[in-house]
């Protein structure tokens, strides 16, 4: 009987059909200079080649260290060896690795989403075991498990925002495997020998042509999909910085989730980039640029150019991003939408894409009267122009338009779950409105969370008395007893007839309109939903500066 093995698979790229194509050039090298042992078969698929590669035998990094306390530890050498085997099965090219042979093999000449592909056409929605997942609108890249076989559902994967990148999971056709784990490769696992792999790579190569995950839960990954593949993202890179040079309104700069501090002025850095700005604008690159902007190319972008901030916390303390991390916007390339955020590219779904923009067009709310204006700042060198700290402007709309600043005042509630939140920024009792205030609309991951604090404090309004009476006890604090049992008979029972209004100070865009990043709009239609659905009015507005 065979035993249970595991093995990883890649699929090349449908054009590749010579063997040595899948190789580095790291390994090419190896094998021109006979460093590297070549053997045939034609007992695997179409025929196959193994290429083995063998180091030298060298002192672990660790014994070093070891040596210096202890003695007569022995002079111990390490040899490690490699291979990856490259077959040929239904017209294409297959390969695997040992060891780390996976190293030696072109990452630019294979399929980037051949595992993820077969394994969610494979596992059923309700038996995942693991899911790799990137969070666009928090920035954040997470693993999710569980002991036991789950829904997808209950990995909490939301459909816009969670994009998978690798699954997990046990399949319940055990002709094809025990188990598998895809994202570019895919590993699989069952009782077999070597030989039985060109099998498997058949049945895996029919699984990934296939859409039968349509019909699944894991049809969400067409909505947003991120892109792995070497070739194509080098030819993003080089649209995005086409449509830099060529002044075209794709992309602006934006500051990645790391932060929330209040910055006072954005810098650019790199050679002959000078200047100190109140906010992150395209066209104070390109101006910076000169006459080299003719000459941006990706290198320069995601190496050599870049972005700093400093902020109101500590203007001494400085963070520094590249021009390319700070990218923010879209291009088509080929027919396909594709948009980039924190560096990383997207392919986009058209009506998913057109879905998030309508929302954000409905949410736009117009001003009964003219907000109060941000003040500028200029540094006492002249040489840095910023914007007053959020605090300072809330205070100061608050006393223009009799609301109540609850900026940085943090209300607790014990008996809660997670009770402890900002109610908003700005509390306008008289027209019932939890008012929530941002600088600038550049920060993807900053604005997602923005507009997730602001649900969250109205959802924690509506559904705990607890959380409003704490409401009311703090704002008689703050103002008196009068304004306090004013609030109270406002907020009712349950908070109905409230609005969450969210303002952003910015600049409008070249064609006078206000946008906010993509992945932004839909965190925003999300919550919007969550707090409509809690009977809430939902409001977003711009305040130019």
């Amino acid at each position: 009987m065979a035993k249970t093995k595991t093995y990883t698979l890649y699929l090349l790229k449908a054009e590749v059909s010579d063997f040595e194509e899948v190789l580095t050039e790291t390994a090419k090298i190896r094998i021109k200079a006979g460093d590297a042992t070549i053997s045939n078969t034609d007992k695997l698929g179409g025929g196959a080649i193994i290429y083995v590669f063998e180091n030298n035998a060298i002192p672990p990094r660790w014994l070093a260290d070891v040596n210096s306390v202890f003695q007569n530890i022995p002079a111990i050498k390490n040899k490690s060896s490699c291979s990856v085997i490259v077959f040929k099965q239904a017209n294409r090219v297959f390969a695997t690795s040992f060891a780390h042979g996976w190293q030696y093999i072109d990452d630019t000449k294979i399929e980037a989403d051949f595992g993820l592909r077969v394994t969610i056409n494979s596992l059923p929605d309700t038996k995942v075991k693991r899911v790799d997942s990137n969070h666009l609108g928090e920035a954040m890249k997470g693993v999710s498990q569980s002991v036991f076989q789950r829904d997808l559902q209950a990995f909490g994967i939301d459909e816009a925002l969670d994009l998978v990148r690798k699954i997990t999971g046990r399949t319940d056709r055990d002709d094809f495997a025990n188990s598998l784990a895809g994202s570019t490769s895919l590993k699989i696992t069952k009782e077999m020998e070597l030989t039985d792999l060109t099998i498997l790579a058949e049945e895996a190569l029919n699984r990934f042509e296939s859409n039968d995950y349509k019909k699944t839960g894991f049809h969400i990954i067409d909505k947003v999909r991120p892109i792995l593949d070497r070739v194509i993202l080098a030819k993003l890179d080089m649209e995005a910085v086409d449509a830099i040079k060529n002044d075209k309104d794709n992309f602006e700069l934006s500051m990645p989730g790391w932060s929330e501090d209040d910055v006072v002025y954005y810098g650019l850095y790199g050679p002959r980039l000078t200047g100190r700005f109140p906010d992150l604008l395209m066209s104070n690159y390109r101006d910076a640029l000169g006459v080299k902007l003719n000459t941006l190319d990706v290198q320069t972008i995601t190496t050599k150019h870049g972005i700093l901030a400093e902020f109101n916390n500590d203007v001494s303390s400085k963070k520094r991003w590249s021009i390319k991390k700070a990218l923010i916007g879209s291009v088509v390339v080929d027919g396909g939408l594709y948009a980039i955020s924190e560096g990383e590219w997207y392919r986009l779904d058209e009506q998913f894409k057109t879905d998030v923009e309508a929302s954000f067009r409905s949410l736009i709310g117009i001003w009964d009267s003219p907000p109060e204006k941000i003040i500028k700042k200029v540094s006492p060198d002249g040489k840095r122009t910023g914007f007053e700290s959020e605090l300072d402007y809330n205070i100061r709309s608050a006393a223009s338009y009799g609301q109540i600043c609850l900026d940085q005042q943090i209300i607790q509630v014990p008996s809660v779950p997670y009770g402890k939140f900002e109610a908003c920024d700005l509390l306008d009792i008289e027209n019932k409105k939890l008012i929530h205030v941002k600088k600038s609309s550049r920060q993807s991951s900053v604005l997602s969370h923005f507009f997730k604090q602001g649900s969250n404090s109205a959802r924690l309004l509506k559904l705990y008395p607890e959380a409003r009476e704490k409401l009311i006890e703090k704002v008689e604090k703050l103002e008196n007893a009068k304004t306090a049992e004013k609030l109270k008979d406002a907020l009712g029972n349950a908070a109905a007839g409230w609005t969450v209004e969210f303002h952003i100070v910015d600049a409008p865009r070249k064609d006078g309109e206000f946008r906010i990043p993509f992945f932004s709009r839909i965190t925003l239609r999300d919550e919007a939903r969550a707090l409509q659905g809690m009977a809430f009015e939902v409001s977003l507005k711009f305040i130019a500066y």
